[in-house]
């Protein structure tokens, strides 16, 4: 029986050694091949995204298609890979990299989303309007209608950044809450069917857009993204266009807003806002968020040219043709008839946005302040920010028009010769402007010569 069970083990033991000891031909099979949408970065577009975002923020962007990130009740389509870049590099330049650069590399990594998940087409909800982004748990973006994304496409670059700023103050107020007084300012008005409420009914209420009435939550997101992304002329164009009382309450929220980010969060909006607004123009030129379009619009009623007393010129200069043609009209207002007139500053009146007044206000040698006005017609072309003045005709009868006018034209002649034989292009300037004074300040430069320039400080009241 012993000598069975050893010749059983020696057998096994050899089988054991010959299976060991067999050669074959090496598998040569590329497993990378195989399974190739394995989450693990394995495209081109992967490890961008790693790169850009995971690595450096912790950002996980999913735009691979799966249930588990949106509704039951939603039906969504997938993403198109050749949109994804697009979109997150517009999250980038236009909402990480502002924040980044004036919250500081700390606010950011610790508060941006770290979940991006992307989908190709809208969420629908049952009353017909269109999700194109929400915000969870403080953590997660998720982006819809991607595949309808064109970054050639302004408009549609500035509305899909606009969600992804008021999405991000949700984030926001998920871990700072939003000022307990903002939400009494319209409190009477919200109304949760905001699908039925007409745009000009939210602007009179003081809303920026009908779905910021539904509640407060996204009255404030909506307040704060669009005076992000849609700028400071957008948003005092809406509040102008209001009522009284709704005017009051979107300078309110205004106010509110930028407090929130200051103080609550130690972020100055103002510099955020500068950030972003020159992305949106520069970048992506974005028409209705120029110079040209808002002084199209007569938002601005008045631009005022004071070298003598307004510090903007000291701290960022005026041109030295401009400087020249001022100098030449200083002198010649003193040296008429010897009196020794004093020109104190000058303004172009914007009565309608064909329409331009060159007001002179200057004293005489009694030290009485005296105006002089004379007509211009002004040919704007929006897209290009091309303006061609023209002499226009007097808009009255009364001294600064006429007798004032007449007695000081061979003075202010150097000036009207430079704004009626030049074409200028309309521009806000100075492009180094401070936060403080941004939108503030716009004006022209002379076509071809952008170093021949002036510029004064924007008015939106008529005087």
């Amino acid at each position: 029986m012993k000598k069975n069970i050893f010749k059983t083990l020696s057998f096994i033991a050899l089988l054991g050694m010959m299976i060991s000891c067999r050669k074959e031909d090496p598998l040569n099979v590329d497993l990378t091949k195989y399974n190739i949408d394995n989450p693990v970065a394995n495209t081109d577009l992967d490890l961008w995204l790693k790169t850009t975002f995971l690595d450096e923020y912790n950002m996980d962007v999913i735009y691979r298609y799966s249930r588990y990130y949106y509704d039951n009740d939603k039906n969504v389509a997938p993403s198109n890979i050749a949109s994804v870049r697009p979109q997150m590099q517009t999250v980038l330049d236009g909402f990480i990299l502002p924040y980044r650069k004036i919250a500081g590399v700390a606010f950011i990594k610790k508060n941006v989303p770290k979940e991006w998940v992307m989908y190709g087409s809208g969420a629908y909800q049952t009353d017909g309007s269109m999700i194109l982004a929400t915000a969870s748990a403080g953590r997660r973006v998720t982006i819809y209608d991607i595949n309808n994304f064109n970054v050639n496409d302004a408009s549609l670059v500035v509305g899909k950044l606009k969600t992804i700023h008021h999405e991000f103050t949700h984030i926001l107020n998920q871990l700072v809450p939003m000022p307990a007084d903002f939400q009494n300012i319209t409190k009477s008005t919200y109304n949760a069917t905001w699908t039925t409420v007409s745009d000009a009914t939210a602007r009179d209420n003081g809303y920026v857009t009908p779905y910021a009435s539904s509640e407060p939550v996204e009255d404030f997101a909506e307040v704060t993204s669009h005076l992000l992304v849609f700028g400071q002329a957008w948003f005092d164009a809406r509040a102008n266009a209001s009522t009284a009382v709704g005017k009051a309450a979107l300078k309110a929220k205004e106010a509110s807003v930028v407090q929130y980010f200051t103080v609550n969060l130690g972020v100055d909006f103002r510099k955020l806002q500068q950030e972003i607004q020159n992305v949106v123009r520069n970048q992506y030129k974005y028409t209705q968020a120029s110079f040209p379009y808002w002084l199209g619009q007569n938002l601005f009623k008045t631009m005022t040219i004071n070298l003598a007393t307004d510090q903007v010129y000291a701290n960022y200069g005026i041109s030295d043709d401009f400087k020249a043609v001022h100098q030449a009209t200083v002198s010649g207002i003193a040296a008429i008839g010897g009196a020794n007139r004093r020109l104190n500053y000058i303004r172009l009146d914007f009565p309608t946005a064909a329409t331009a007044v060159l007001y002179v206000n200057y004293s005489n040698s009694a030290g009485t302040v005296l105006e002089a006005k004379y007509a211009l017609n002004v040919a704007l072309t929006v897209a290009t920010g091309q303006t061609k003045f023209t002499n226009g005709t007097a808009g009255g009868t009364d001294a600064p028009w006429v007798g004032n006018a007449t007695v000081l034209k061979p003075g202010v002649q150097p000036l009207l010769d430079y704004l009626l034989n030049n074409t200028f292009v309309a521009s806000w300037m100075p492009a180094s402007i401070n936060a403080d004074n941004f939108n503030s300040y716009g004006g022209f430069y002379v076509s071809g010569t952008p170093t021949n320039y002036f510029y004064g400080a924007l008015g939106q009241v008529t005087l």
